[in-house]
């Protein structure tokens, strides 16, 4: 059981630091490069600063950094996925980055590009619009929709967000629905949990829509439906207190539209 809670809590580290922000310190430089510098160049998604770095051969496209929410370091194509630095991104995958280069909690840039968002924009689809592209565009390059297993996927991430059309994406390009969930078990949150957890009732439709079996529970921990009650979600909690009934009787349905 403590096992079980010590990976639980280490998944979720870069994420939950993140929605923090700000709490990390930046890398030592080495060489001459200011990692300081280069993390806010890419952050405002200056290509040609980001270039130059790799062709004087202070970095290479795989550097990893120090940066916010990752102290130990983070590839620098993840710290520009999560701010969506589509130039940036373009010439990382040019050059060669590791497309699923992961964080140390396990994350991928494709992870960081479905959880984040524009906090400047006022409207949600304006918000979420570079960093929609930036999924496109990772997933075009070959990074897997998916993730090592008993790690979260961006899948989840993107179910935890809310954000439906990078759920309807992710689904659609192959991911797994219930994560590396088996036997009715799970070690982490699959992403109908996440769904649950935030109380997307939408989002959670979606993915029950494309066989999420909502039985499923986390090992010494709750299914879908114990999240949507223990956070309050109602409504949800009875729709998928409906799918566990109905799952195996039949597709998902009518029968839980109430």
């Amino acid at each position: 059981m403590a096992r079980i809670v010590a990976r639980f809590l280490t998944c979720l580290t870069g994420v939950l630091a993140l929605a923090l922000a700000g709490c990390a310190g930046v890398g030592t430089p080495g060489s001459g490069g200011d990692f300081e510098r280069l993390d806010n160049a890419i952050t405002i998604d200056d290509v040609g600063f980001v270039r130059a770095a790799v062709e004087a051969r202070e970095i290479t496209p795989d550097h990893r950094i120090a940066t916010s929410g990752y102290s130990s370091g983070a590839p620098i194509l993840a710290v520009a996925a999560r701010a969506a630095a589509l130039g940036v991104m373009r010439y990382l995958i040019a050059a060669g980055a590791d497309v699923n280069a992961r964080t140390t909690p396990g994350e991928t840039p494709l992870m960081l590009a479905a959880y984040f968002f524009d906090e400047s924009q006022q409207s949600i689809g304006r918000a979420s619009a570079r960093h929609e592209e930036a999924v496109r565009l990772l997933v075009s390059a070959g990074a897997d929709v998916d993730n090592i297993p008993h790690h979260y996927t961006p899948l989840a991430y993107a179910a935890y967000r809310g954000n439906d059309r990078v759920v309807r994406f992710l689904l659609e390009r192959g991911a797994r629905v219930d994560g590396s969930a088996q036997a009715g078990g799970t070690y982490v949150n699959t992403p109908l949990m996440m769904a649950a957890i935030q109380g997307h009732e939408a989002i959670a439709r979606l993915l029950l829509q494309a066989g999420a079996n909502a039985d499923v529970r986390v090992y010494g921990g709750h299914t879908a439906a114990e999240f949507a009650v223990k956070y309050n979600h109602v409504g949800l909690a009875q729709l998928l207190q409906c799918a566990q009934r109905q799952y195996g009787v039949g597709a998902f349905g009518p029968q839980c539209r109430g």
